[in-house]
């Protein structure tokens, strides 16, 4: 690179970025602000609804990208970054020689297959040729790729399998393509110097049932299929009787990104709530999606947190994005063992308390505990001490260091043709790569 002339990277946003934004967006606003301090940096959106207003404080450029005609804004590209590109795109960086960064932050296939499972859809022929579609599209991302984003160490396993159990390993082309030497672990973060005041109040003595002297525990995200809030909700309601102060208040239900459906699993853990008398009562739902900054003020609010999964593949791969904004404030948590967070950040470093899946003498009895006051302070201490390892610019510093050195490509291999014929045949007409994008992004969704 020239001494003096900043790297021109792109990033490609496959989600909004703004004053109400889920993971895909957190995620690269925070890489564009980390990376533009060394780069030429602008985030491109296929869809013009997801470019961020003049409102969002930000350090780097913006772009509208025609999926149709997108060469002129890859053009003089010397990176770009993205989750999801088409065979013309990979096609086009290939031919122009740009270093190709694909984000893998996310098992999509692994998350795609739990919505399909715990959703209780019927499953058609269409769906699994919409999967296997998918899955061959990863296939041409690392055929393709030089850089390949992951969130923690499962992840990287899981990846490598899926690279030798798709055939492109063998001992006689590795060393002209090693792809092990080009992961790199980019987590998502927190942004640390971010201003912590409690404003005015927004959960006590403000929503109509939770009074200000009330124990708030808060579920700061969705209710996705992989959750498990029916076993959240009858630990409340085993509690109710003799702890009424405890309250538990769902942060979002209705997912900001209007293609992202409701889903089973919040439908029924609100009609439970109802059932059991709790509603409204010592449960509590927010039916909106609650604005990216306005957020704090929930969690400052909060007594404790809480994030209960269900024991499957998904939660095996996972990384809890949400966890993140937990041990941005000091926020003790419970949660289910069994995915990285859990088993590898909170129970070690005693930043909350783990309980087995399922459990929900176990869920009841965390709940009184975190909510002990001596036993929340230690927890709070914890997190602060360990919080700074969680920012921004540590998480992405091994992406930015990669990008300052001289980059070299990796060789490319020819790419795979799915094998069943009549199946791509019968769905080519109807299942193009843009529908492949959408499951995609939906899956990323709903990752946290």
């Amino acid at each position: 690179m020239n001494v003096g002339k900043k790297r021109k990277v792109l990033i490609i946003s496959h989600d909004k970025i703004g004053s109400s934004m889920a993971g895909p967006g957190i995620r690269y606003h925070y890489m564009a602000q980390a990376l533009s301090s060394s780069f030429d940096v602008t985030v491109g959106f296929f869809d013009p609804s997801y470019l961020p207003d003049d409102k969002l404080e930000r350090h780097y450029s913006i772009v509208s990208i025609d999926s149709n005609n997108f060469e002129k804004d890859f053009n003089y590209q010397e990176v770009i970054i993205a989750l999801w590109l088409n065979e013309s795109m990979i096609k086009y960086c290939n031919e122009n020689n740009i270093f190709l960064v694909f984000d893998i932050y996310a098992p999509v296939p692994v998350e795609n297959l739990a919505s399909h499972i715990f959703s209780q859809k019927k499953i058609k022929a269409s769906t699994n040729f919409e999967f296997l579609r998918s899955i061959s599209m990863y296939r041409l991302f690392f055929e393709n790729g030089d850089l390949f984003l992951f969130s923690n160490r499962r992840q990287k396993d899981f990846w490598l399998g899926f690279i030798f159990g798709s055939g492109q390993i063998k001992p006689s082309e590795y060393m002209s393509r090693p792809v092990y030497d080009r992961f790199i672990y980019s987590p998502m973060g927190i942004d640390t110097g971010i201003k912590q005041t409690v404003g005015n109040p927004v959960i006590k003595g403000c929503i109509s049932g939770i009074g200000k002297s009330d124990k708030v525990l808060l579920w700061t995200g969705g209710i996705w299929e992989h959750f498990d809030g029916l076993s959240l909700i009858k630990a409340m309601a085993n509690l109710s009787a003799n702890r009424p102060d405890i309250k538990l208040l769902f942060l979002g239900t209705n997912h900001p990104n209007s293609s992202i459906p409701k889903m089973l699993e919040a439908t029924k853990t609100k009609r439970m709530a109802k059932d059991n008398g709790l509603l409204n009562k010592t449960v509590f739902f927010n039916e909106g999606w609650v604005k990216y900054n306005d957020r704090l003020d929930y969690l400052l609010e909060a007594d404790a947190a809480i994030s209960i999964h269900k024991d499957s593949m998904e939660t095996e791969v996972s990384h809890r994005t949400r966890i993140l904004d937990h041990i941005l404030v000091g926020l003790p948590t419970i949660s289910t063992a069994g995915d990285y967070f859990s088993d590898e950040v909170i129970k070690p470093n005693n930043l909350g308390i783990v309980v087995p899946p399922g459990d929900v003498a176990s869920i009841e009895q965390a709940i009184l505990d975190i909510l002990n006051p001596g036993v929340n302070n230690k927890l709070r201490k914890n997190i602060i001490a360990i919080r700074p390892e969680f920012d921004w610019n540590v998480t992405l510093k091994p992406l930015h260091d990669y990008l300052i050195k001289d980059l070299n490509r990796l060789n490319r291999k020819p790419a795979s043709v799915p094998t069943n014929r009549n199946l791509l045949l019968s769905g080519a007409k109807r299942i193009m790569p843009k529908y492949v994008k959408r499951i995609i992004i939906k899956a990323l969704n709903l990752s946290n």
